[in-house]
């Protein structure tokens, strides 16, 4: 536990820079936020910035994952002489990749809190929409940033494997595979099968301030998503110890 915690520090530190600016952004477009409603009159407007900002997020496990594996390329034969199985190597970066990602939208979402409670408390239905509207959307962003953070990690250690055998054409076929894995998953999405598995057990939220249809989401649709990501990891460690290491 404690070489998996060492190994957990070096990965923080690794990717901190871009995670600290990533704090320093959500500070900025809270300022931002700021100045828009109080020059333009419009007190819509200050949700942009903040969904905009909110949005973005998705990149940022795949953001984290790629510079943290990319500065392992430059050294790789000193990361995979890590004792260290590939899985927990992997694994480390993906918990740092959450952790990151969970302080940045903790704290997006108390700025966010301040700004609209100053501007909306004395509307409590509103008020109360929006701060659940928040707490269903940063974890569904969560939930999809893993997904392509594990995705990331799939694609380098297929580069970090082609590019000993093909060269500088690795990156083609990469983008290639990436390519192919997503049609691929966007056909399946529309078979009859996939709906048969995803739309089982079927939760509705409802926003009635702001939207004024109620959202649905299924548990099948959420247990295929994480049967995805674990193939993906699965994957990865597999590429990293066979093809990768040998």
């Amino acid at each position: 536990m404690h070489q998996w915690s060492a190994l957990f520090v070096k990965d923080f530190k690794l990717s901190r820079s871009v995670f600290l600016m990533g704090l320093v952004m959500n500070i900025l477009i809270a300022m931002l936020t700021l100045y828009l409603e109080r020059t333009a009159g419009d007190s819509l407007l200050m949700f942009v910035p903040l969904a905009v900002a909110a949005v973005i997020h998705v990149a940022y496990v795949p953001i984290i994952v790629f510079i943290s594996l990319k500065s392992e390329g430059n050294h790789l034969h000193i990361w995979l002489s890590n004792p260290q199985s590939a899985s927990k190597l992997l694994l480390s970066k993906i918990v740092n990749g959450l952790l990151m990602i969970m302080i940045s939208l903790i704290l997006l979402f108390a700025l966010s809190g301040l700004l609209v409670a100053a501007k909306f408390s004395f509307i409590e239905p509103y008020g109360t929409d929006i701060w659940r509207v928040g707490l269903f959307t940063f974890p569904h962003i969560i939930w999809f940033s893993i997904e392509l953070g594990l995705g990331v990690m799939v694609l380098w250690a297929l580069y970090q494997y082609l590019k000993r055998r093909i060269g500088r054409w690795s990156w083609t076929v990469v983008a290639g595979a990436a390519i192919l894995a997503g049609g691929i998953d966007a056909w399946f999405e529309t078979s009859k099968l996939y709906r048969f598995m995803a739309d089982r057990g079927c939760l509705t939220y409802k926003f009635p301030t702001l939207i004024s249809d109620p959202i649905h989401t299924y548990v099948g649709g959420y247990i295929y998503d994480f049967i995805i990501m674990i193939g993906l990891f699965i994957l990865a460690a597999w590429l990293v110890d066979h093809k990768v290491e040998g």
